[in-house]
């Protein structure tokens, strides 16, 4: 085909056909004037008419911090809030007390050492809550926890290897412990200031005799308090994870 330039009205209309063409029109439109692609291009931009601003562009969602909190997601996005209660900071000098997971807007589901047949005979065997939590974690693909890629996950891990457990599959971590250091100069990066910082709920200090009482006197009540604080710790880290969403450049791998 011979080539044939538009000019004039022609040319004007030309660049209006471009403007608006996908791709693979573009390719077609500059064939039909007996180029490549690049040539028309090259029309294109050296001709002197102003390209249209675009109107198809999504406007940018902003939404209140509020309104953020009391939404539920349109579709199941598998976030789940994580935390565990332990004896002790180490898997090695410790057992399992307590474990919360708490599916994004859901309810939360429990798991307590002493619904376990080990805990009135031999406390220090945390098998079955360690198999329970690694088997309805390993169920969701992006876990909320709060300094949790430095004790939860760790710990779980370290006891599911001791239980000769299958290891977690593919999942993806939301540590809000490390949002916050990179992202806010508060005093304290730790769950109770935040949530007090930023008014997203209630969160009471730590009683360390609840937590002697229950691992070495298998307290029902002292427990009964500890899991109270662990649900309280799962709720206002759904909370502290929707406020975090919009710093979190990735989400990492656990």
């Amino acid at each position: 085909m011979q080539r044939k330039k538009p000019e004039g009205t022609e040319l004007a209309e030309w660049c209006a056909q471009w403007d608006k063409a996908r791709h693979a029109e573009k390719i077609d439109l500059a064939a039909s004037c007996g180029v490549t692609y690049d040539t028309a291009k090259h029309w294109r931009s050296e001709c002197g008419i102003s390209i249209p601003p675009r109107t198809d562009a999504l406007p940018k969602m902003q939404i209140p911090i509020e309104e953020l909190l009391g939404m539920k997601p349109a579709v199941n996005l598998d976030f789940v809030s994580f935390d565990i209660e332990t004896s002790n900071l180490r898997a090695d000098f410790s057992i399992i007390l307590s474990a919360v997971i708490k599916p994004f807007g859901c309810a939360p589901m429990v798991f307590r050492a002493d619904g376990y047949p080990e805990w009135k005979t031999d406390r220090a065997n945390d098998s079955g809550i360690t198999k329970d939590i690694a088997e309805e974690l390993a169920k969701h693909a992006i876990i909320i926890t709060h300094y949790g890629q430095r004790f939860d996950i760790p710990f779980l891990r370290a006891k599911m290897v001791k239980h000769n457990l299958p290891v977690l599959p593919l999942m993806f971590g939301i540590d809000t412990w490390r949002i916050a250091k990179n992202n806010f100069a508060v005093s304290s990066r730790r769950l109770q200031t935040l949530v007090s910082f930023f008014d997203i709920g209630e969160k009471g200090g730590v009683d360390g005799g609840l937590w002697m009482d229950a691992a070495y006197n298998g307290s029902k009540e002292a427990l009964d308090e500890i899991v109270k604080h662990n649900l309280i710790d799962c709720e206002v880290l759904e909370k502290l994870g929707c406020i975090s969403f919009p710093f979190t450049k990735s989400i990492p791998r656990l």
